[in-house]
This record gives structure tokens, sequence and C-alpha cells, in this order.
């Protein structure tokens, strides 16, 4: 419950943004999991319901967890991906044209290393795309942490599936120095990762209140905890 009760203290102060979410049908907003969710299968339809994302699969390994990404057209096969190195939260969200969907994941809690990984997908095809590296790497070249690196994380679609912000960050930890935190935003083209438009600290900071998700799971929770956490969320925001 202690796990609980922190995270609540957290997450109490988005409940206005949860409501402005939930009357928005198009919301940047992730669907969430931890990797236990992964024991049972969970589907993730694209808007227009052709499509779907499917995690499963959960394994214990020796230093983590592992799952399974699997992607349909209707009941035709697309792809199957592997997932290593889960732990703490894994975020899906599809594009509102259904053409492309993100998956990201912790490594070691919300201050661990985040892996994203984005999808491409057509009539019968599915193909992996790589459109964050050339900010990265801009970002890497002003800021570094040099026992770290950076973190980078999936922010939200924009509009459709042809653009998607994301942030970039010196990991958070003292051992970062001066720099420790520092976060810079982009949009980047889904197609050939080319920068669109750069966002400040305070921008991305402040899109990032409430996307990807307004709380990111920490290491320690397990699916009912997970599930308690968006019961009172929920709660929260339909009080007056």
């Amino acid at each position: 419950m202690r796990i609980v009760s922190l995270a609540l203290l957290f997450l109490l102060g988005y409940a206005d943004a949860q409501q402005a979410s939930q009357a928005n049908p198009k919301s940047c907003r992730a669907d969430v999991f931890v990797p236990e969710s992964l024991k049972q299968s969970v589907a993730i339809p694209s808007p227009d319901n052709r499509f779907q994302a499917v995690l499963d699969e959960y394994r214990e390994e020796e230093d983590s967890e592992s799952g399974r990404l699997t992607v349909f057209l209707g009941k035709t096969l697309l792809g199957r991906y592997r997932l290593r190195g889960l732990s703490a939260g894994i975020f899906v969200k599809w594009s509102p044209d259904s053409r492309a969907f993100y998956l990201m994941w912790s490594n070691g809690g919300i201050i661990g290393g985040y892996d994203v990984r984005v999808f491409r997908v057509v009539s019968h095809a599915v193909r992996e795309v790589f459109p964050m590296k050339i900010a990265e790497t801009e970002f890497k070249r002003r800021h570094n942490c040099r026992t770290r690196g950076v973190n980078a994380f999936a922010v939200k679609w924009m509009t459709n599936s042809e653009q998607l912000m994301i942030a970039t960050q010196v990991y958070p930890t003292s051992d970062c120095g001066a720099e420790m935190g520092l976060t810079k935003g982009y949009t980047v083209r889904l197609e050939d990762g080319q920068i669109v438009q750069r966002h400040s600290q305070k921008i991305i900071e402040n899109e990032m209140k409430e996307c990807p998700t307004p709380f990111w799971p920490a290491g320690l929770w397990d699916d009912n905890t997970l599930q308690q956490v968006k019961s009172e969320i929920n709660s929260s925001a339909r009080k007056p």
C-alpha cells in the first residue's frame, strides 16, 4: 500500500488533465502496463479497429523480464518481435490515423533507461522505423552524461503518423553533474527522422505532464498496483 500511496501523492495533481483527456477521444495518452501485465495477452487496437498490437509471453530472466509483441491485421499475422529488458512501465500508443504506433518501456524504473520502438503498418505488412536517431545524436553532442548516456522518450503523435514528438534527457542522477535532468524536445518526421521542430525544456516538460502518461510505474509495481493507481486517477478525475 505504501507504493500506491506514494504514487497517488504524485498523481492527484494531474486529475484535471485526466478529465480533459477522457473528453478527448484523440488523447495523447498511451496505454500503460507493467511486465506482469503480459502474463495474460493484452491487445491494443488501432483507432480504426483494423490492426491490433498484442503483448504477451511474459518471462522472468536473470536480471530483467521479457515479453512478445505481435501485430495483426484482423486475424492476419503481420509480425512478431521479442521484447527484452522490461522493467516498470510499458507504454503503447497508436497514431490517430492508425498507420503507426510506438512501444516504449523502462529497463529500471522512472530514472532507469528507456527504450522506444516505432512501427508503421500498411494493409499487409508492418515495418520498424527509427525516427529518433538524428535528434538523439544532436542532443548527445551538446548534452551527455559520461557515466550513463541519455534517455529518450516518445511523447505524442502530431495529428497523424507522419510526425512524432519526442524528448531527450540527461539522466536525472547526481553522477551526471550540473546538467542532470536536462530535457529537450523534438518533433521528428517518422519516415526519415528529420527534425521538424525543436522544443525548450519548459515546453517539453509541460507536454510530459500529460503525454504519454501522467504516471510512470516504478520497478516494484505489480499489475494490482497498476490497476489501483488507474482506478484512483479515474475516481479523482470524476470528482467535481
